[in-house]
């Protein structure tokens, strides 16, 4: 199949590279921008059953000015003063200013609230809060806008006025959240065209392989996020904020693995057969690696769609992006590449030629004691997986989505001046929602309802609202504050727990539900991990079936696997020990576990398959087992271990973000690609298939084996060649006992 393609396409370059153009052209040309259909808003992620989301239905039909995106304009003095009557009058003129400009997307500004007893005063008489009411969602457009908006007219009000303001709330907070991934895009981009420039050019002593990979991913992904928007147009589907820059890495890090693994074995043909057309060479290239970056692909995009079975929109519309561009690059590396190659011959190593380094290397080092030591290889670097996983118990779960944007956000240092004044659940009140069946509300059942939530665990002191009723008395709402950051997990414990139960049932004949910000992160903790107990086993077993045909066995896969699930834990294990005992973070973003287990287990098994099929290669050729290891070690490590290294550098730049969340995926998935690449792939797997033999490949039966070919000898080493002239029937015993 692959030795077809590669005819076609190295004897038609130019009709395929205009074949990628026009389809670029067209493509860029008619779909709609990524950001167009891009939400930060958890609620619009939650399937229609959950508690919140009822909640928010009932808040829409008759609290519609209660129940759209919330702000909190945070007023103070720029030296921290007790506010004067002079400064309380210049904050209700910008009050009437703010109402009298008829914002689009603000439903009403005010600073003397029904809702609280306090009011919006601090205690300390140093911070006024005015309300912010939104029509509309965080996320939508007319809100985000309002948000700039609000911010701009503010600062200009006050400016010479000795006060300063700033504006937290869902509203903002999501703002400035697409702005950080925003900024976190550009940065990511940056660091990895530097990163692939430098890497490929010191690997391959070319400035054309240096340059060319860049040129070619950041079309393909460009034509993979319009493509993705296309997909969410037509089936009405939003995207979170994050697939964007994880988009720039997935794509660039698995389009430059795939270009790593071609040219690695074009080269090695071009050198093993000097003087033979370059076409040849290529085409036996991808003849070999087409199989494997097909089947890497497959894999990748496989594991992404198990996100499909997620209950979690914010995960779900992950996989449709991720998928198109894994397959785009795929299709890519496959097509576009071979043809430019083609064109290129010779001239694409310029200045140098192609060569495989000379003497003792570090893969021939490695193949050495991978080959003749393969039981303390297993053993050690297993332990060393073992160990980093006991980190993995310390594992805890953050749903703080403020605290993980950077601390110069304008809604962190609003929230900040605010929680310094106000209890720390005014940044987000939890709204219930009594609903008669039949008739008006049962007031004694209200009244019960008011008290109980005055005493229950995790309501602020005073932080309960007197009831705000229908005109026909038939729905109420109830407002409370919490005694914590209602974006923390202790709050998110005392909504799911004590108030959710003190809530319901209180109210004969009605209906009551705890919705607002707090009660949707309860909802999303839940549909995670509902998720969880889905997608893992999922991903793992559609990446068994897939290992399972490529490779012909049985035994094999679940090697492999069992492999990637210790990296993964590994993973799990070194971001635990970083973040939380090493920076002193308070949790791992809740999103790392699924995310970093699908990264890790699919793109580490690309390795995999790069290794495993070599060895099954080797091991046809008749080769006996420890000879087969040395050989797919000593050709595929250099491999292996410059693309892990591209590969861990391009999710390394996500640290530079200073986006919590993009910062643990970016530290945990490139660990886990170092582990992958330098530890499973290049030791652990070839030691066991030294170990096990023929077994490795059960039920694949062992072929007859047969003298290595004169051109095998010009690479062996002389070890090699001593056993090679041995009878066929003198293998060397592979165990336990041979290492």
């Amino acid at each position: 199949m692959f030795a077809a393609l590669g005819r076609v396409v190295i004897n038609n370059p130019w009709k395929v590279i205009a074949a990628w153009v026009v389809a670029a052209v067209v493509v860029l040309a008619f779909s709609p921008q990524i950001v167009s259909v891009t939400s930060n808003n958890n609620a619009n992620f939650l399937p229609s059953g959950y508690e919140s989301i009822k909640a928010q239905n009932v808040a829409n039909k008759y609290f519609p000015q209660q129940s759209g995106a919330t702000g909190s304009l945070v007023i103070s003095t720029a030296k921290n003063n007790v506010l004067s009557q002079q400064n309380m009058s210049t904050i209700q003129g910008l009050v009437t200013s703010l109402n009298n400009a008829h914002i689009p997307s603000v439903a009403a500004v005010q600073t003397s609230p029904q809702t609280f007893p306090q009011g919006f005063l601090s205690p300390n008489g140093k911070v006024q809060l005015i309300n912010v009411a939104f029509n509309g969602q965080p996320g939508d457009t007319g809100v985000n806008q309002a948000v700039k908006t609000v911010r701009d007219d503010s600062t200009a009000f006050l400016k010479n006025t000795g006060l300063v303001s700033g504006l937290t709330g869902n509203a903002s907070i999501s703002v400035d959240t697409t702005n950080a991934y925003s900024s976190a895009e550009q940065i990511i981009s940056i660091a990895t065209l530097v990163l692939i420039l430098v890497l490929l050019g010191f690997v391959f002593r070319s400035p054309i392989i240096a340059i060319l990979p860049i040129f070619i991913i950041a079309v393909v992904h460009q034509m993979a996020q319009a493509l993705t928007a296309d997909l969410a147009k037509a089936f009405n589907f939003q995207v979170g904020s994050e697939l964007a820059p994880l988009l720039v890495v997935v794509m660039f890090g698995i389009g430059t693995d795939y270009i790593v693994f071609m040219l690695f074995r074009y080269r090695e043909r071009l050198v093993k057969n000097k003087g033979e057309r370059t076409e040849k060479g290529l085409n036996e290239a991808l003849t070999v690696i087409g199989e494997v970056i097909a089947a890497a692909a497959g894999t990748v995009a496989a594991a992404f769609a198990a996100l499909l079975l997620s209950s979690l929109g914010s995960l779900r519309t992950l996989a449709p992006g991720l998928i198109v561009g894994v397959l785009l690059m795929a299709v890519a590396a496959l097509t576009l590449v071979p043809a430019i190659f083609a064109l290129l011959k010779i001239h694409l190593f310029w200045p140098s030629k192609p060569k495989i380094p000379e003497g003792p290397s570090r893969s021939q080092r490695i193949a050495d004691v991978v080959s003749r030591r393969p039981g303390r290889v297993a053993a050690g670097f297993a332990g060393i997986l073992i160990v980093i996983s006991i980190g993995a118990t310390g594992f805890k779960p953050t749903y703080n989505t403020l605290a993980e944007l950077p601390s110069s956000t304008p809604s962190q240092q609003a929230f900040n001046t605010m929680a310094s004044a106000f209890p720390p659940g005014t940044l987000g009140p939890t709204q219930i929602y009594v609903t008669s069946a039949s008739g008006p509300i049962d007031q004694a059942g209200l009244t019960n309802l008011v008290t109980k939530l005055s005493s229950t665990q995790g309501v602020a002191q005073n932080g309960v609202s007197p009831p705000k009723l229908t005109a026909n008395n038939t729905v109420a709402l109830v407002q409370v504050l919490l005694n914590q950051n209602p974006y923390s997990t202790p709050a998110m414990n005392d909504v799911q727990g004590a108030i959710r139960s003190a809530a319901h049932g209180s109210v004969p004949g009605s209906q009551v539900l705890v919705g607002g910000t707090t009660s949707s992160l309860v909802d999303v903790r839940t549909a995670l991990g509902h998720s969880m107990t889905i997608v893992f086993p999922v991903a793992i077993i559609i990446i068994f079936c897939i290992l399972a045909l490529i490779l012909r066995a049985i035994v094999a896969p679940l090697w492999l696997l069992a492999g990637v699930g210790l990296s993964f834990l590994a993973t799990i294990g070194a971001i635990t020990l970083v973040f939380i005992n090493g920076t002193g973070y308070t949790g791992i973003d809740f999103s790392i576990p699924i995310i970093v287990y699908l990264f890790v287990v699919a793109i580490g098994t690309d390795y995999n398959i790069l290794m495993s099929t070599r060895l099954r290669e080797e091991f046809n050729n008749g080769r006996e087992p420890h000879d087969a290891v040395h050989e797919s070690v000593l050709h595929n490590a250099p491999t292996i271990t410059t693309a892990g290294m591209i590969l861990a550098g391009t999710f390394a730049s996500l640290l530079l973000t200073g986006i919590q969340s993009l910062e643990e995926i970016g530290f945990g998935v490139a660990i886990g690609v170092i582990l992958a690449a330098n530890v499973l792939s290049t030791r652990l797997v070839p030691a066991i298939a030294a170990l096990r033999g023929w077994r490795f490949w059960w039920p694949h039966k062992r072929h007859e084996q047969t003298a290595p070919k004169v051109a095998d000898l010009v690479r062996l080493t002389p070890m090699d060649v001593t056993k090679a002239k041995r009878p066929a029937g003198a293998e060397q015993k592979s165990g336990p006992g041979s290492s």
